[in-house]
């Protein structure tokens, strides 16, 4: 990529700085470019400098900052609070390392003469651009008889910052200038042509300076001082790192058209069976293990519907005692007692799961050893007793039945901060539902188990209601005198900070037996279904942090940490999304953690997927990747009979959000799953973003206000696929209906290459070809698109009939 330009230059060679940025051609000519390389390779300058302002300078043309740390004090107040206790940092170790943060960040050492130590020192400590000086005083930190001083001198620019530890104390001193300069802002425009792309497209970036001074330093000194308590959280504005990343469930449909080379497409509509339950299985069983929790009672799980095998995941006999001398276990969210190994892996099911709830089978039978009549031997549960429970049997005598200590619900080993006889919602539901004969709701008894003080969420919080899911619960009611017992924390936001707990939404036919949902498309339907989960989760937010420990191999010779970012729901159909945050820890520790994630969720028919953090790259916003765009696929509106248009038998105030349903389920033929994502700005048009069952491209639907065919430029139209229109105000362009569609940079090359379509021409990839078809699709190419609505359309009629019919000529409007 270099721009060239020819112009006549008779003294060519003549100015040394002309010979570094022209290159002769023949006589009279040179060609004038970019030096792409160094632009794109920063300057990699000297660690150590030996510049350090005077005196008189510093007073007149600085302003000056300063701030103490009290490393031991912080801590003692911050450990006691925290649900796992952790080693705390040092008063030393976070000198060395908010020095080392700045040198992160672009900071200089200051090299300077050493001061000559007092005659009576009685310590000494040095290095490389710091003083050191000792003397006879207390210290918390060392023994009475030594304190240490030690100063380092940093440099960025024209901001200098002084860190002086004398014994337990940090003095932090900055001095940054009285008058910056002024911020350059460079809007930069360009033709671009990205791959797959029909033709060079206008695109731009933006160059500023940024205003170091205005970096926060004393909140990122005091979020290591208290090794990243909740008070301090990591901000946009302090740079950490971050890895993003997509759990995805894997699909062999993919393999049908790499391995078998189908000619198109959009067949991931074929799967007869749903592996919704198996999901939700694998799920918790990839939770489980990542935060090393530990079952030891048997416990059935289903393979196949006619073969059984012995546990997947272990429930506890009793409440077990760890010795006194017993280590706590490397974690990767707290030490914790539990095996690293895998349970025994349930072999996968090659369909793509859907959140149809009428083609998955709703029998378990149950068991107890309290209230038993019914014994069931043809099913399977996952408990190992097959009762049933009487039709008028008491909340206490089920709750009895769940305490059980070999066919109860079944709890975790005892671990720090996690209180006796702990389970989790899921089992719990999954367990009532085995049992119930009556129709009683499972998720109703749990929480009328909560209102009577039966169970409470393991924080000991007695606010919160029963979550169906991945989220902690424990049995009040017992011997509190026990030599193993262990109380709740009583601490909610302390509790949440280092446990996973996640939602789960979309399968609660798996507990209850529920009205099989409408088969007419979402988008034909009278009234449509929400889109997203977060329009009706019950913790109403997106995303959720827990602490993270990242060394859990043990193999960094400091302390390091960050934290895990993740969706708060989990839905079967949807990407689950992850994000390791981290500025204290080293890249390698990180790689080993990740590497080790990814290996468990493959053993959890799961894959784990690196994202960028800008999927799409949009030209024209805000850090926006200038060399990667979007790929704009128009969707045909056109293709019915007679010029009739879509949707007309709608209201029109619908019409906006039914085109995105269509969207939707076009994507969904394509093995497509909806990412959730956090609104940021409410302002602008909504936005809704997917990625590939393989995780190798995005696409993006952003939906107009009420009629979708609009006669104003929209920002789609504006900024989408590096501007095929280019950057105007014509009024006069209508909005075009499609998808954007990118790729994702971060796959390794090799796996990208893997899939190789066979016997394919020139060795077509899977993801071209997946392009190619789509395009194909959306352009109504063999009437495909127009054939998929009439087919839409079929399925309606019918579901309108079944329904007219069995509701013995009753009106069949409402579906």
């Amino acid at each position: 990529m270099k721009p060239i330009v020819e112009t006549d230059h008779s003294n060519f060679g003549s100015s040394p700085l002309e010979a570094t940025t022209t290159e002769a051609v023949g006589k009279g000519k040179i060609i004038i470019g970019v030096d792409w390389k160094s632009l794109s390779i920063p300057a990699c300058l000297p660690i150590t400098t030996d510049y350090f302002p005077d005196k008189r300078s510093l007073h007149n043309d600085y302003v000056i900052s300063d701030y103490t740390l009290l490393p031991d004090d912080v801590n003692l107040d911050y450990a006691t609070s925290r649900a796992v206790y952790r080693k705390p940092l040092s008063t030393e170790e976070v000198c060395k390392e908010i020095v080392s943060q700045r040198l992160a960040q672009g900071f200089q050492l200051i090299v300077v003469e050493e001061k000559p130590t007092n005659s009576n020192s009685c310590c000494s400590a040095g290095g490389s651009g710091c003083a050191v000086t000792s003397n006879q005083s207390t210290s918390a930190v060392l023994p009475p008889s030594c304190e240490t001083k030690k100063e380092y001198l940093l440099s960025i620019g024209r901001i200098f910052h002084k860190i002086s530890l004398s014994g337990s104390v940090i003095t932090v001193t900055g001095y940054r200038p009285r008058h910056p300069y002024p911020p350059i802002n460079v809007d930069y425009r360009y033709r671009f042509h990205a791959p797959q792309h029909e033709t060079y497209e206008i695109s731009g970036v933006n160059f500023t300076t940024e205003k170091l001074e205005n970096f926060n330093w004393n909140h990122m000194d005091l979020y290591i001082c208290t090794r990243g308590d909740v008070d301090y959280p990591l901000m946009e504005s302090l740079k950490y790192w971050r890895f993003r990343m997509y759990l995805l469930p894997r699909d062999s449909l993919v393999n049908k058209i790499v391995s078998f080379g189908s000619p198109r497409c959009d067949i991931f509509t074929e799967a007869v069976v749903d592996n919704t339950e198996n999901q939700i299985e694998d799920f918790v069983r990839l939770i489980e293990n990542v935060s090393k929790l530990k079952r030891q009672i048997g416990r059935k799980a289903r393979d196949s519907p006619t073969t059984h095998s012995l546990t997947k995941r272990r429930h506890s006999t009793s409440i077990i005692s760890r010795p006194p001398n017993q280590g706590l276990t490397n974690s990767p969210f707290r030490e914790r007692v539990g095996s690293n190994r895998l349970p025994e892996k349930r072999p996968s099911i090659n369909v793509r799961s859907k959140l149809d709830a009428s083609r998955i089978s709703r029998i378990f039978p149950g068991t107890d050893a309290a209230a038993a009549v019914v014994p069931r031997d043809d099913q399977d549960d996952g408990f190992p007793v097959d009762n049933k429970f009487s039709a008028n049997i008491t909340l206490a005598e089920i709750f009895e039945a769940m305490k059980h200590p070999l066919t109860g619900v079944g709890y975790f080993s005892q671990t720090q901060s996690l209180p006796s006889c702990t389970f989790v919602s899921y089992d719990a539901l999954m367990w009532l539902k085995a049992r119930l004969t009556n129709g009683r709701h499972p998720l109703d008894l749990l929480e009328a188990m909560r209102k009577e003080r039966m169970i409470c969420h393991a924080s000991g919080d007695w606010n919160q209601p029963v979550v169906p899911g991945f989220v902690f619960y424990y049995v009040v009611q017992q011997d509190k005198n026990a030599k193993d017992y262990a109380p709740p924390l009583n601490d909610y936001s302390a509790f949440v900070n280092e446990w996973l707990e996640i939602e789960f939404q979309g399968c609660s036919f798996l507990w209850h037996d529920e009205p099989a949902p409408s088969h007419v498309p979402n988008f034909l339907r009278n009234t449509t279904a929400p889109q997203s989960w977060t329009d009706y989760c019950k913790s109403k937010r997106v995303y959720r942090q827990s602490h993270l420990e990242i060394d859990v191999n043990q193999k960094s010779d400091r302390m390091e940490w960050g934290h895990v970012k993740h969706h708060t729901v989990m839905q079967p159909g949807f990407a689950f999304e992850l994000v390791v945050e981290w500025v204290t820890s080293s890249g390698p520790i990180v790689s080993d953690l990740i590497s080790g994630w990814m290996r468990k969720a493959n053993h959890c028919n799961y894959q784990l997927v690196s994202v960028p953090a800008d999927p799409m790259a949009e030209p024209f916003t805000k850090k926006s990747d200038p060399l990667r765009g979007p790929i704009f696929i128009p969707l045909c509106t056109t293709f019915l009979p007679n010029g009739a248009g879509l949707f007309e038998e709608f209201p029109e105030d619908s019409r906006s959000d039914r085109m995105l349903f269509l969207q939707e389920a076009i994507l969904a033929r394509f093995g497509f799953l909806p990412c959730v994502l956090e609104e940021t700005n409410k302002d602008l048009p909504k936005e809704y973003q997917y990625v590939h069952c393989t995780g190798n491209m995005f696409a993006l639907i952003r939906c107009a206000s009420n009629n979708y065919q609009v006669e104003s430029p929209s920002r789609q139209e504006a900024n989408v696929t590096r501007c095929v229109y280019g950057h105007t105000n014509n009024t006069n362009v209508p909005k075009k209906v499609g998808f954007l569609w990118a790729w994702n940079h971060m796959i390794p090359n090799k796996k990208w290459k893997a899939l190789t379509i066979n016997n394919s021409v020139e060795g077509e990839l899977f993801q071209l070809k997946m392009l190619k078809d789509f395009r194909e699709f959306c352009s109504n190419s063999d009437q495909r698109l127009a054939n998929f609505w009439a087919n839409c359309q079929e399925l309606k009629r019918k579901s309108l009939k079944f329904e007219y019919n069995n509701n013995n000529n009753d009106d069949p409007k409402n579906i």
